[in-house]
């Protein structure tokens, strides 16, 4: 049996001068190479890349090796685009779920309208999709009147708090002139589609049409001539992109600070300290969680969705490899792109309007998957979930917190309540597993900001990226090339752990609470690697083996009120599955969504309109 091995990055925490100190000597050739000779050891790099080069990398190991499948033979060569190729009998399955369960979206937008009907009055919710689309349709309030609300609460919010900021760009002219062609839909009852009206807002790194990519930087700047595809989507049922969303600068942090635009609150923070939301996309997560929009679109390369949707107790999506098909600008072969929302029909809505392939995408990656359908969820509205499967990794959910253990389990047993058989299973070699998604995910972060970090932008970019730059340019060849053996490796295990032995495999989103962000970061930020993986511990593999994973609040802390979330990740181009598991997930909540401290209340736009 193999046992767990995934041990805590070993790095000590920098801020301040001292940090700022180190990212320069890290560009000293003889220094350089003996402080990142001495990291590389101490994470165990040299075993990763023995690890890669030997005979069990060829073979999967686990703890019942005749379940997953005889496949001592199989040579696993390097790979490096986590595409998973369809059998015949996987695409005729598709297939015939396409037929029985054609996607609808009006009727999948309208199906939320009538459970929200039914929803208990006297419990907080969040505006949904459907509360916005069905008082457009009975005129109680219009696009133009929401929109002249959010523009005026988010001017208040970064004026107020120019430390946090959670929206970093607006083009309010555009805004208001979609907004007024939304209303006058709505009146001449010619509606675009299920989204019409509807205000989302975008992570930085997305190139949207009418705003900048600045990466969350203060010298990057780049003109979108075109949307990427799932903005095509999204716009094509009538959305209104109010602006574009704080980041952690260049995407390679997982806590959302930015040393230029200031470091957004965590929504449920309540005693009056500055708690991270989670990162890279931390201000569609706020911004979502403290009711600014219904929706938000992030990207996720190593958790950047899932790990602030969990911290701030919202849905996160982040979709099989290439679902939601993006020419991507960072970490491409790890970065997926997502929906991220305050309740999992819109989320599920939101996924059927972005996912699907893209004629220009790629190598064509994106035209080899299935046609978009949401099978499961459609076809299994009771709360059986008899004949479902479901993974526990008992070792790596224990590698948390004890009040998120404590969660984890509530939630197992509701599954099991419902039906479900919990199925023991093992993940092997995830220290090798990490530390190939780290080097991987550093490499292409560096070629891509390579231009910048050998330029006098160096100065720029704040200490901790210049670490992580310095980090990702150290690799050798035979360091990547080793990465990508190791996920053929963990692809290979995961593809025969689906076929033959689970359907969802369920962990932790993350293994504690939104951490607190110290005072002492405020001049030049921190680099925290412990921190910064550990908030990853359970994101990494569905990462670089490009299965989908799913996120959701299961609880809150007893002294905190922080969320605790759960994630859900089931084998490629399923998502229909994760949906129908989490629909229920809000059973699991006592006492249900609990309403953030920081909270935009919308309803007085209704007596306002009155």
């Amino acid at each position: 049996m193999q046992v767990y091995n995934l041990e805590a990055v070993k790095a000590p925490r920098l801020c301040g001068v001292p940090l700022d100190l180190f990212s320069r000597l890290l560009r000293l050739p003889i220094i350089k190479e003996f402080i990142l000779k001495l990291i590389k050891r101490k994470n165990k790099i040299p075993e990763m890349v023995r690890f890669a080069n030997s005979p069990h990398c060829h073979r999967l190991e686990g703890e019942d090796d005749e379940s997953l499948g005889n496949n001592d033979t199989q040579h696993l060569m390097p790979l490096y685009y986590p595409i998973h190729e369809m059998t015949k009998d996987e695409a005729e399955m598709h297939q015939r779920m396409v037929k029985e369960a054609p996607l609808d979206l009006k009727a999948l937008a309208d199906a939320n309208v009538e459970a929200l009907s039914s929803a208990s009055k006297d419990k907080f919710r969040y505006w949904t999709i459907s509360d916005y689309t069905s008082r457009y349709l009975d005129g109680s309030i219009t696009p133009t009147q929401v929109v002249d609300k959010l523009i005026n609460i988010i001017e208040e919010m970064n004026s107020r708090n120019q430390n946090s900021s959670v929206v970093t760009q607006m083009n309010k002219e555009e805004l208001r002139l979609q907004a007024a062609e939304s209303t006058k839909r709505y009146q001449n009852k010619n509606i675009m589609g299920v989204l019409d009206g509807v205000p989302i807002l975008v992570k930085d790194e997305i190139p949207t049409v009418g705003h900048s990519v600045t990466l969350g930087t203060s010298f990057i700047s780049d003109r979108v001539e075109k949307d990427v595809l799932p903005i095509i989507k999204l716009k094509q049922q009538g959305v209104l992109i109010v602006g574009k969303t704080n980041q952690h600068e260049i995407g390679i942090g997982t806590t959302g600070f930015n040393l230029l635009h200031g470091t957004p609150k965590n929504p449920y923070g309540r005693d009056g300290r500055h708690y991270y939301t989670g990162g890279s996309t931390s201000g569609s997560a706020a911004a979502v969680a403290m009711g600014l929009v219904p929706l938000a679109v992030g990207s996720d390369g190593g958790g950047s969705i899932r790990i602030p949707s969990g911290l701030c107790g919202i849905v996160g999506l982040k979709a099989t490899y290439k679902r939601v098909a993006r020419d991507c600008s960072v970490g491409c072969s790890v970065s997926h792109a997502g929906p991220m929302a305050n309740n999992v029909h819109d989320a599920a809505l939101a996924y059927a309007i972005m996912a699907g392939e893209a004629e220009n995408d790629h190598r064509r990656h994106s035209q080899m998957q299935p046609p978009v359908h949401l099978h499961a969820y459609v076809t299994n509205q009771s709360k059986d979930l008899k004949g479902l499967r479901i993974g526990i990794f008992d070792e790596h959910i224990k590698d948390s917190d004890e009040n998120v253990q404590r969660a984890t389990k509530r939630a197992i047993e509701h599954y099991q309540q419902l039906g479900a058989e919990i199925v023991p299973i093992t993940l092997p070699h995830l220290q090798e597993i990490h530390m190939a998604h780290a080097i991987t995910i550093s490499t292409e972060m560096y070629s891509l900001m390579e231009e910048h970090y050998q330029s006098s932008h160096f100065n720029q970019f704040c200490p901790e990226s210049r670490v992580s730059l310095a980090i990702g340019r150290s690799w050798s060849s035979s360091e990547f090339l080793a990465a990508q053996k190791v996920r053929s490796y963990a692809m290979h295990h995961i593809e025969v752990l689906f076929q033959n032995k689970v359907d969802i495999i369920l962990s932790p989103a993350t293994p504690c609470t939104a951490p607190l962000m110290r005072d002492d970061v405020a001049s030049h930020g921190e680099s925290n690697l412990s921190e910064t993986t550990a908030l990853m511990k359970y994101m990494i593999h569905g990462n670089l083996t490009g299965i989908p994973g799913l996120v959701f609040p299961i609880a809150y802390d007893d002294e905190t009120s922080l969320p605790i979330s759960l994630q859900l990740q089931a084998a490629h181009w399923r998502e229909d599955i994760l949906f129908r598991v989490a629909r229920h997930s809000q059973d699991i909540l006592r006492g249900g969504i609990a309403k953030p401290a920081l909270y935009v209340d919308l309803n007085d736009i209704l007596v306002n309109s009155q």
